[in-house]
């Protein structure tokens, strides 16, 4: 009488299965003992992707929005033009800057003519000391006046360079927060915007589980279709007053897809971390075969293969883990879908 489990595979993979073991009749018969064998402890918490690159960007000037190139979900390239403030009063100030440093390098040339010449007469013992040490005095002022004309120039370019206001990196723009015509004032906001890349997983961690975390190699990050190793992780030194957790924030490596999607700031993903290991069995993960919620296993009883009902655990790199169902010096079948094929195959 056939086993009720047969009549749920598909005929024709029986046969394409009854074929290969014809071909290799020792694929039906591989087995193994059961051994326990020791297996990573893990905490799987919930996380969220954010950007590492987010911020708001502000005034640095005074003046009237001019312009404005980009708008909510624009894509914007590292220096791009976001925003022009007008900049006429920067340009009359740039102006005035320029014409005191002209008027205080003149100034320092002839008082540096002046000295030089009451020098010499000091030398010569043709000029009082009292009026040499004047001379000397109005040189250095002089000098130091070219210098404060010389910053008070820069200070100006400065605020001319503020009003046009540029992408500190490439993203996208999440907000704008002023409109055209409108008077800004320096930290004023007036962009916010993200970089898509690079991403980070933030989560917070319960006490206990903050306590056990010692290298950045126990951290994985858990997405809907794959798995990541971050490239850095950062596990803050304080707790939350709060919920008294810590928070770690693993970021992702460049150019990290979840399967064939990209990932973006925002999207839920789990953070794994190893917290020790402990003893279990593993199987390989073919060794199970699966009917509907049923899992069960062919263990060798008297030299025959028969099923038996598991309940399985987590997976880990083709090996499931069984949590009932075997114990330490069980002999299984190492392919399920094998042994099911011989036994249809011998059957007929």
């Amino acid at each position: 009488m056939p086993i009720p489990l047969l009549r749920t595979l598909p005929k024709t993979l029986l046969l394409a299965l009854g074929a290969s073991l014809l071909a290799n009749p020792s694929q039906a018969l591989e087995q193994q003992t059961i051994q326990p064998v020791s297996i990573p402890r893990y905490v799987d918490l919930e996380a969220t992707l954010e950007a590492v690159n987010q911020s708001t960007v502000s005034a640095q000037t005074s003046g009237a929005i001019k312009a404005v190139h980009f708008d909510v979900n624009d894509q914007v390239e590292a220096g791009a033009l976001l925003i022009e403030i007008d900049d006429t009063q920067q340009q009359a100030q740039l102006q005035q800057a320029r014409a005191n440093l002209a008027q205080a390098q003149a100034q320092n040339e002839d008082a540096q003519v002046l000295l030089q010449r009451n020098t010499r007469l000091y030398e010569q013992r043709t000029l009082s000391k009292g009026e040499f040490d004047s001379s000397n005095a109005r040189a250095k002022s002089a000098a130091a006046a070219v210098k404060a004309a010389e910053a008070a120039l820069k200070q100006a370019q400065e605020q001319l360079a503020y009003t046009k206001v540029k992408a500190p990196y490439g993203g996208i723009v999440r907000a704008r927060h002023v409109q055209l015509g409108e008077l800004v004032s320096p930290g004023q906001p007036l962009m916010t915007g993200l970089a898509l890349e690079p991403l980070r997983a933030v989560a917070d961690l319960p006490q206990q589980v903050a306590r056990q975390y010692q290298a950045a190699d126990q951290i994985s990050i858990q997405l809907q279709h794959s798995q990541l190793q971050p490239t850095d992780v950062v596990l803050f030194p304080f707790a939350d007053e709060r919920h008294h957790s810590v928070r770690l924030r693993a970021e992702l490596p460049a150019g990290s897809l979840d399967g064939d999607q990209r990932l973006f700031p925002g999207q839920w993903a789990k953070i794994r971390v190893r917290t020790g290991e402990r003893n279990g069995i593993l199987v390989p993960s073919v060794a199970i075969l699966q009917r509907a919620e049923l899992n069960s296993v062919y263990v060798i009883h008297n030299g025959e293969p028969h099923l038996r009902q598991v309940r399985t655990g987590e997976r880990f790199d083709g090996q499931t883990e069984i949590l009932a169902g075997l114990q330490a010096g069980d002999v299984i079948v190492t392919d399920a879908l094998a042994q099911l094929a011989a036994i249809s195959r011998k059957e007929q």
